[in-house]
C-alpha cells in the first residue's frame, strides 16, 4: 500500500475515534449535567469500593415522543431545553433546602402522577412493606423487566444483599421524617448496588420520599413511598469509554512513522505524536501549543498558510470540485538537518472544544530521491548517459520560450551522424561500437560549455543544443571543434580482447535559432536537412541550413513518392548493353535499370537509383532486376545463344542484406537460368566497406552455384589494398569508365596499364567499360583486354532490339571515332 493509502486508512480510523470521543464526551457531560450541583460532594455516600460519587449538575428536559418497547413500557425521550425538572432533583431540593425545620421529602398525589409519566429518572413506587406497586419506563429499560413482571416483587429483591441493611435504614429514617421526629438531611441520599433482570450489577443513587401531606400538619400520608434512583454506573462506563477512546487515539497515532498533528483554527498545534521527532527533530511536548509555522521556513509557510486555513472549511467531498488536493508537497524545516521535502495530508475538520484539523506530515526525501532517479532513467540514454529525445523536447521548448521575450542573442541546433560507424560495428563487433559511442559522448561533453547540452537520439545520431551565442561564427567554431575531436583515432577493444585503433568522421547539420525557425518541428527538420547536405557534400564536414535545402528536400520527397508509385505500377523496365570480344562479337549483356518517367531529370539513372538506395526501395527493385534479367537471358539461351551471359549490378544496400545469397539463389531457381550464364557485379567501394563480410558472402555464392562469376565494378575508385584483392573470391575486374574516358591523359594511362598488369598477374578477366573511340579499342586490344563495352559498339537497347543485334552475329562499329551519344 502506498503512502496515500496508509494516510487515508489512518485518517478514517482517527476520524472514527474522534467521533467516538465526541460522542462519549458529550454523553458524559450530559449525564454529569443531570446530577444536581446543589448537592455537596461530602453529602454523598461512598459505594462499597470506597470511592466517592461526585455531585453533578442537572439538565432540563421535556418529553418529545411516546412509544412502547418490547417489555410493554413507554419509551420516553426528552428535550433538555424545555423539561421542567426531574423527580430526583425535586427530592434533593426538599432534602437540602427543607420546608421549615421539619420538611418532609414528599409529593402531592397530583404532582407525583404528573412527574411519574415524564421523568427521565428511575422511579419505583412502593407500599409500606417495600413491595413494588409500579415502576416507570426508565426502570423497565434499565433493569429489563416489564411492569407486569416487577409489580408485587420486593424492593429488597433488587438490591445486592450486602446493601439490604443500608436500604432498610434509609427507609426507616424516612418513617421518622414522616412522623416529624427527624429532620431530613443530605445524609439521606443513599448509594447502593442492585442487579438487573440479566444478573448484571447496577450502581445507583437513591432518594426515598412519600406521597401525601406533612406530619407537622397532623396529616397522614397515603402510605405510598417512592424510590427515585439514578444510574451512576452509566457515568463510570462513559468515563471508561472516553478513556479507552483517548488511549486508542494515542496508541494509533504512535503506530505509524508519520508525524500527526491536530491544529486549531489559529493554526496552533494542540496535539502531536512522538513521530514528530523523526520528521522534524522536535519532541512532541516541545511543539504542542506552538504555532504550526515553527515547522516550516517562513516564506514557505506564508505561501501556504491560506491553503491550510481552507481545509478547516472545505471537507474532502468538496475539495476535488474546488480544485483542492488532499495533500500538499512543500519544504519543512528540521530542527537539526535544515529543510526537508514534506507531504502534508489533511482530514476533515472536527468540532471538539473548538474546530480542529488533523494533519499528517511525512518526510518524502527518499521518495523524491527515487523520483529523481526514475526521471533520470526516463530522460537519459542508458549507454552514454546523455539526454534522450524526450529530454531534448523538454529543454528546447524551454529555450524557445526565452526567444519570445527580449532575448537578443542566438542559439543553434546541431544534428550529427557518425560516418563509418557501421564499419566499426561490423568489423570489431557491437561491444566495440558501444565503446566508441560512449567515448564520443565524453568527447562531445568535454568540447561544449557547461550551459550547452548534448543528446543521443539512438544509433550513432547525436544532437547538440548551443544555448547562447552572438552570431553564426560561434556555431562555426563549435562545429569545427566537434569535427576535430571526433576525427581523433579511438582505442577500442575488439571481440577477441585485442585493442584496435578505429577512426570515424561526423556529418554535422546546423540550424540557427531563431533565424531558421522558432518551433521544434521546423528547427529539427532544418537541422536534419543541413546534416544530409553535409553527407552529400562528402561527409566529415558541417553545413548550415539554407532555404535552398528545402527545395532540394521537396524534390527528393517527390522523387521518393514517384519511385514508390512506379514500383507498384510496374513503370520500370530493363535495357541491355552488349559486352563484346576484341573482334566485336557479342559475348554477354549487362542489365541496366530504366524508369518510364515523363520527367527527364527524374528518369536519369544517376538521379533515381541513388534515391532508391537511400530510401531502401533499391532492395525490392534489385530483386525485380535479378529475376527479370535472369528470365530474359534464359529465354535467349534457349533461342540459340546458349553461352550468352548476363551481368547484373548489385547495389550496396542489396549486398548488405543478411539474406543476399538466398535472394540471388531464389532468383536463379525461379528463372531456371544456368549459373554459368550469371555474373554479379559489386562495386569496389561496397566490398571495401566490409571486406571480411563481403568475402564471406561471395564465397558462399560461388560455393552454392559453381560456374557463377563475381566482378568488381568501378575498379580503381575504392582504394582496395592488394592484400585484400589477392584474397577476394572474384573473377573479373571492370576498369572504371572514368579512367577509360580520359585514357590518353598521362596519369590515367599509367593507372589503366597498372590495373591491366595486376589483373593478368592475378589471373583475372578484364573488362573495359566506356569504350567510345577506335583508339581506345585498339589500346585495349594491344594490351590483351579481351572484353569491351561501350557506345562504340552499341548503346543500351531493349530486349527486342537486342535480339536483332544477336542475329547479325557481329556489331556494326561506328564510323565516327568520337564519342557516340545515347
Amino acid at each position: 500500500m502506498d503512502g496515500n493509502g496508509i494516510s487515508d486508512n489512518l485518517e478514517r480510523k482517527l476520524g472514527e475515534i474522534e467521533k467516538r470521543l465526541v460522542s462519549v464526551s458529550d454523553a458524559v457531560e450530559r449525564f454529569a449535567a443531570g446530577r444536581s450541583a446543589t448537592v455537596p460532594a461530602r453529602a454523598t455516600r461512598e459505594i462499597a469500593s470506597g470511592s466517592p460519587v461526585d455531585s453533578p449538575e442537572q439538565p432540563r428536559g421535556s418529553p418529545t415522543s411516546d412509544h412502547r418497547d418490547l417489555d410493554g413500557c413507554t419509551d420516553i425521550s426528552f428535550d433538555d431545553a424545555t423539561f421542567g425538572g426531574y423527580l430526583f432533583e425535586r427530592l434533593l431540593e426538599r432534602i437540602v433546602q427543607g420546608r421549615g425545620t421539619s420538611a418532609l421529602p414528599a409529593f402531592s398525589a397530583d404532582e407525583f402522577d404528573e412527574l411519574f409519566a415524564i421523568t427521565s429518572d428511575i422511579v419505583v413506587l412502593l407500599d409500606a412493606e417495600a413491595f413494588v406497586l409500579d415502576v416507570n419506563t426508565v426502570f423497565c429499560r434499565r433493569f429489563r423487566y416489564s411492569r407486569d413482571e416487577i409489580r408485587g416483587s420486593g424492593f429488597y429483591d433488587l438490591v445486592v444483599p450486602e446493601y439490604h441493611l443500608a436500604v432498610k435504614t434509609a427507609l426507616a429514617r424516612t418513617e421518622d421524617h414522616a412522623r416529624g421526629s427527624m429532620v431530613p438531611t443530605p445524609d439521606d441520599i443513599l448509594v447502593f448496588r442492585a442487579m438487573d433482570r440479566e444478573g448484571r450489577f447496577v450502581s445507583l443513587e437513591c432518594v426515598f420520599g412519600f406521597i401525601g401531606g406533612y406530619a407537622c400538619d397532623g396529616a397522614e400520608t397515603d402510605g405510598r413511598r417512592v424510590a427515585v434512583l439514578r444510574d451512576v454506573s452509566l457515568h463510570h462506563s462513559l468515563i471508561e469509554q472516553l478513556k479507552q477512546s483517548r488511549d486508542n487515539y494515542d496508541a494509533l497515532s504512535e503506530t505509524i512513522t508519520e508525524a500527526i498533528f491536530r491544529l486549531d483554527e489559529r493554526l496552533t498545534i494542540v496535539f502531536a505524536n512522538s513521530a514528530v521527532k523523526r520528521s522534524f527533530g522536535y519532541d512532541s511536548p516541545d511543539v504542542i501549543g506552538q504555532p504550526f509555522s515553527v515547522l516550516f521556513p517562513a516564506e514557505v509557510y506564508e505561501r501556504h498558510k491560506a491553503a491550510f486555513l481552507r481545509y478547516f472549511v472545505v471537507d474532502d467531498p468538496d475539495r476535488a470540485r474546488l480544485g483542492m488536493e488532499n495533500s500538499i508537497e512543500l519544504l519543512g524545516r528540521h530542527k537539526n538537518r535544515g529543510v526537508v521535502p514534506m507531504e502534508l495530508s489533511f482530514g476533515n475538520s472536527r468540532w471538539h472544544k473548538g474546530r480542529t484539523l488533523t494533519c499528517i506530515a511525512r518526510d518524502i526525501t527518499q521518495r523524491k530521491t527515487a523520483e529523481r532517479r526514475l526521471r533520470h532513467l526516463a530522460y537519459h540514454d542508458q549507454l552514454t548517459d546523455l539526454g534522450n529525445r524526450d529530454l531534448f523536447l523538454v529543454e528546447i521548448q524551454e529555450l524557445l520560450r526565452t526567444f519570445k521575450g527580449e532575448f537578443a542573442g542566438k542559439a543553434a541546433l546541431f544534428f550529427m551522424d557518425l560516418d563509418g560507424f557501421k564499419q566499426v560495428n561490423d568489423t570489431l563487433g557491437h561491444d566495440a561500437g558501444d565503446l566508441l559511442l560512449v567515448e564520443t559522448a565524453k568527447r562531445l561533453r568535454a568540447t561544449l560549455r557547461e550551459s550547452d547540452s548534448v543528446y543521443r537520439f539512438g544509433g550513432d545520431e547525436f544532437v547538440v543544443l548551443i544555448n547562447f551565442m552572438h552570431d553564426t561564427r560561434g556555431a562555426e567554431v563549435v562545429a569545427s571543434n566537434i569535427l576535430a575531436v571526433v576525427r581523433r583515432p579511438y582505442q577500442l577493444q575488439g571481440n577477441g580482447g585485442e585493442v584496435m585503433r578505429a577512426s570515424v568522421g561526423v556529418s554535422v547539420g546546423v540550424a540557427m535559432i531563431p533565424d531558421d525557425g522558432t518551433d521544434v518541428a521546423t528547427l529539427t527538420k532544418n537541422a536534419d536537412l543541413a546534416m544530409y547536405s553535409a553527407k552529400e557534400g562528402g561527409k566529415n564536414r558541417f553545413a548550415f541550413y539554407s532555404p535552398e535545402l528545402d527545395a532540394r528536400a521537396y524534390r527528393r520527397w517527390q522523387l521518393e513518392q514517384g519511385l514508390k508509385a512506379a514500383l507498384e505500377n510496374n513503370d520500370f523496365f530493363l535495357k541491355y548493353q552488349p559486352l563484346v570480344d576484341q573482334s566485336g562479337s557479342i559475348k554477354g549483356i549487362e542489365a541496366l535499370l530504366r524508369w518510364d518517367n515523363p520527367d527527364p531529370e527524374a528518369a536519369m539513372p544517376g538521379t533515381f537509383i541513388p534515391a532508391a538506395e537511400q530510401t531502401g526501395l533499391i532492395v525490392p527493385l534489385g530483386l525485380w532486376v535479378l529475376e527479370t534479367a535472369f528470365r530474359d537471358t534464359r529465354r535467349l539461351n534457349e533461342s540459340g545463344y546458349p553461352d550468352l551471359y548476363v551481368c547484373v549490378n548489385i547495389s550496396a544496400r542489396q549486398f548488405t542484406q543478411k539474406d543476399f545469397v538466398e535472394m540471388v539463389a531464389r532468383s536463379i531457381d525461379r528463372s531456371e537460368i544456368r549459373p554459368k550464364n550469371v555474373k554479379v557485379e559489386i562495386t569496389e567501394t561496397c566490398i571495401m566497406a566490409a571486406p571480411e563480410e563481403a568475402t564471406e558472402k561471395m564465397s558462399a555464392l560461388r560455393a552454392r552455384f559453381p560456374g557463377i562469376e563475381v566482378a568488381i565494378d568501378d575498379f580503381g575508385t575504392g582504394y582496395s589494398s592488394l592484400s585484400y584483392l589477392s584474397r577476394l573470391p572474384v573473377d573479373i575486374i571492370k576498369i572504371d569508365l572514368s579512367f577509360v574516358t580520359e585514357l590518353f591523359a598521362e596519369t590515367n594511362e599509367k593507372i589503366v596499364h597498372a590495373i591491366i598488369d595486376l589483373a593478368h598477374s592475378l589471373g583475372l578477366e578484364l573488362v573495359a567499360e566506356g569504350v567510345e573511340t577506335r583508339e581506345q579499342w585498339a589500346y585495349f586490344k594491344r594490351h590483351d583486354c579481351r572484353t569491351l563495352q561501350g557506345f562504340l559498339f552499341s548503346r543500351a537497347v531493349v530486349l527486342s532490339e537486342l535480339r536483332s543485334l544477336l542475329k547479325s552475329g557481329r556489331l556494326p562499329i561506328s564510323a565516327d571515332d568520337h564519342r557516340v551519344s545515347t
